[in-house]
C-alpha cells in the first residue's frame, strides 16, 4: 500500500516539525528524572546504568527504524492496531487497539498529567484546591484544544517541547560549567555485608530487568506512526520524524544520566526517586534544583499534549473499521469526538487509584503488542521467500536487522517484566480475555446484522 495518500477527510496538516516534537513530547516525561536511582541499586555501578540507558536507547533506535519502515508501506492512521488488522488478522490488531484504548493512552495520559501536579506544587498544594484537580484540568485544556483548534494546539504543544529542550539545554550547560571545580563520582557501592557473590548470569539477569524498566522512559518513540493519515509526504516526513526525535531523545537521556549518577556519591541516590533533584542540588544548589522541577513539569505536559493528539486516531481508524461506533470515524467532524472520548477515559483513570497498578501489569502487554507489529516485517520476508519472489521489495539489510533486533530484544525486556511478579501475568491475560470477548460479542452484533 505504499503510496497511499491520505484521505480527503484528514486534511494533510502537520509537517516534519510537528512529528518530531510529537515523538519528543510522548518520550520524555518523568520517567528519566525518576528511574536512574533505582537501577543504580540493582547495578551498583554508575557505569552500568549509563550502560543500561545506552542499550535502551538502541533498543528504541532500532524500533524506530522498524516502525519507519512499516509507516513508509502503510502510510495510514492507526499505529499498531492498523499494521495488525491488515497484516495478520482483524482480531489480532482489536486486541491492540482495545489495549491502547484501556491503557496504552489513557492510562498514559492520566500518569503523566498526575505526575506534573506532583511536581508543580513539590508537597505544598494549597488547601483549597482538591487533589488531582490539576491534573484534570491539564487533560481536560489540551483535549479541547486538539479537538476544536487542531492547529494552535499543535502549535502550543510544539512551543512547550521546545521550550523543555531548552529547560534541559540549560540544566546540561549549568552543569557542564561545574565539570573542573565539582567533584563527580564514579565509585560504585559497596557490596552488602554477608552478601552473596553474584554469578555472571545472575549479573546479566539483572543488567536486562534494569534495561526493561529505561526501555519504559522511551516508549513513544513510535508516536508519529498514529496520525499518519493528516501528515504532508508521509511516506518520507513520518520515518524522519521517528529517527530525529528518538535519537536526540537518546543522547539528551545520556547526558541527562551522565549528571544524575555521576553529581552526588552512589549511596545519596541509590533508590531515591527523586534523583534529578539531588542531582541538580548537588551540582547547582536550589536554582538549579528549581529548574529541574520546570524540566519535570513540562515533560509531563508535553506528554499529555502529544498523546491526546496521537491516541484518538486510533479509535477513529477502528471505527472505519466497523469495530468501534461510527460516529468516532475519521474525518474534522469526528476528530473532536475521538479526542474528546480519549480525554474523559484519562480523567476517568486520574481518579482511579489502582492506575500505577494498572500501567505496571499492562507494560508487558504493551511491549509484546509492539513487538508483534515489528515482527509482521520479518513475516512477510519468510512469505516472500517461500513464493520464490524477491523478499521484501525496497526494506534494505540493516532496516530488517533493526526489526529483527528489536522484536528479539522487546520479547525479552517484556518477558521478564512479564515475569518478575505473576501478578502482570495475571492482569494481562485478563484484559486480553475482555479483548477477545468483545470481538467475539462484536462478530456476533455484525453477523446478525449482515442477515437482517
Amino acid at each position: 500500500m505504499s503510496g497511499q495518500a491520505p484521505s480527503p477527510a484528514s486534511p494533510a496538516r502537520f509537517g516534519l516539525l510537528t512529528l518530531t516534537c510529537v515523538v519528543v513530547a510522548s518520550m520524555i516525561g518523568a520517567g528519566v528524572f525518576t528511574t536512574s536511582g533505582f537501577s543504580l541499586a540493582a547495578l551498583s555501578s554508575p557505569a552500568h546504568v549509563l550502560a543500561a540507558w545506552a542499550v535502551g536507547g538502541v533498543i528504541a533506535v532500532a524500533g524506530a527504524v522498524a516502525y519507519g519502515e512499516l509507516s513508509r508501506r502503510l502510510p495510514v492512521s492507526g499505529g499498531e492496531y492498523l499494521y495488525l488488522s491488515r497484516r495478520l488478522h482483524p482480531s489480532v490488531g482489536f486486541l491492540a487497539g482495545w489495549v491502547s484504548l484501556t491503557a496504552g493512552f489513557s492510562g498514559a495520559i492520566a500518569m503523566a498529567a498526575l505526575t506534573f501536579e506532583t511536581y508543580l506544587f513539590d508537597g505544598n498544594r494549597p488547601n483549597w484546591l482538591p487533589e488531582k484537580l490539576s491534573a484534570a484540568l491539564v487533560i481536560a485544556l489540551f483535549g479541547l484544544g486538539h479537538a476544536f483548534i487542531v492547529r494552535t494546539a499543535a502549535s502550543l504543544q510544539n512551543a512547550v517541547v521546545l521550550v523543555k529542550l531548552t529547560v534541559l539545554a540549560v540544566f546540561l550547560c549549568w552543569a557542564g560549567t561545574q565539570f573542573s571545580s565539582h567533584s563527580w563520582s564514579w565509585e560504585a557501592l559497596p557490596p552488602a555485608p554477608d552478601a552473596a557473590t553474584p554469578t555472571r548470569w545472575m549479573k546479566v539477569l539483572v543488567f536486562a530487568e534494569s534495561v526493561m524498566w529505561i526501555s519504559l522512559s522511551y516508549a513513544g518513540f513510535n508516536a508519529a506512526v498514529y496520525i499518519a493519515s493528516e501528515v504532508r509526504d508521509p511516506e518520507r516526513n513520518v520515518p524522519r520524524s521517528l529517527w530525529l526525535g528518538t535519537g536526540l531523545v537518546t543522547l539528551l537521556y545520556l547526558l541527562l544520566n551522565l549528571i544524575f549518577v555521576t553529581a552526588t556519591p552512589a549511596a545519596e541516590i541509590v533508590g531515591q526517586e527523586r534523583v534529578a533533584a539531588i542531582a541538580a542540588g548537588a551540582v547547582g544548589g536550589l536554582p538549579l534544583q528549581r529548574l529541574i522541577r520546570v524540566a519535570v513539569c513540562l515533560g509531563s505536559l508535553s506528554s499529555v499534549a502529544g498523546m491526546v493528539m496521537t491516541g484518538p486516531r486510533v479509535f477513529a481508524r477502528m471505527a472505519d473499521d466497523g469495530l468501534f461506533p461510527g460516529m468516532f470515524r475519521s474525518g474534522p467532524a469526528s476528530t473532536a469526538r475521538t479526542v474528546l472520548l480519549q480525554s474523559v477515559i484519562s480523567i476517568g483513570l486520574v481518579y482511579w487509584s489502582s492506575l500505577a497498578g494498572l500501567l505496571n501489569y499492562l507494560s508487558a502487554l504493551l511491549a509484546m503488542s509492539s513487538a508483534l507489529t515489528v515482527s509482521t516485517l520479518l513475516i512477510q520476508v519468510r512469505r516472500d521467500a517461500s513464493a520464490g519472489s524477491e523478499p521484501q521489495p525496497g526494506m534494505s539489510p540493516w532496516i530488517r536487522a533493526a526489526a529483527v533486533f528489536y522484536v528479539a530484544a522487546t520479547c525479552l525486556t517484556g518477558g521478564l517484566m512479564a515475569l518478575r511478579d505473576v501478578r502482570n501475568l495475571a492482569g494481562a491475560a485478563i484484559t486480553l480475555a475482555v479483548g477477545l470477548l468483545l470481538w467475539l460479542i462484536q462478530q456476533c452484533f455484525t453477523g446478525v446484522k449482515k442477515q437482517q
